[in-house]
Parts: C-alpha cells; structure tokens; sequence
C-alpha cells in the first residue's frame, strides 16, 4: 500500500493522492478557469494562495492548494 502524500489513506489507483485529496484536486484545478474569468486574469500561484487563505475552502482543497503550490513553477 503507497501512502497518499497528504495522509496515511492509501493512494487511489494511478495516483500519489489519496481518492478524496484526489477529488479536491480535481475540484481546484477546475474552479481555477473560473476564478481566472472573474478576476479577469489571475496567476496559478496567486489563485492557490487566495483559496488557502479562504475560510470557506475546506480542509482537503487547502491542503491540496499548498501542495499544488509548492510543486508550482513560478
């Protein structure tokens, strides 16, 4: 069993996240085009920043948005 790199749960096939950080994952990536609409431009890293520092963003996005952002080339 190949831990997730967020948690103790196992990974989900194909993948180094466990199902869940892997469904926020897939929840912030998609929101990101809308936010980018919205904002009328807004940069990948400025974007994880801002749903970090949200109180409305759960646990697991936030988790997945510093991962996503320290994996994130400027």
């Amino acid at each position: 069993m190949t831990a997730c790199l967020l948690c103790t749960r196992e990974c989900a096939p194909s993948s180094t996240l466990c199902k869940y950080h892997l469904a926020a994952k897939r929840s912030v990536e998609s929101a990101y085009r809308q936010w980018n609409e919205a904002y009328g431009g807004i940069a990948w890293k400025e974007y994880l920043q801002k749903i970090s520092q949200n109180p409305e963003t759960g646990l697991w996005a936030k988790e997945v948005a510093s991962l996503l952002s320290k994996e994130a080339v400027e």
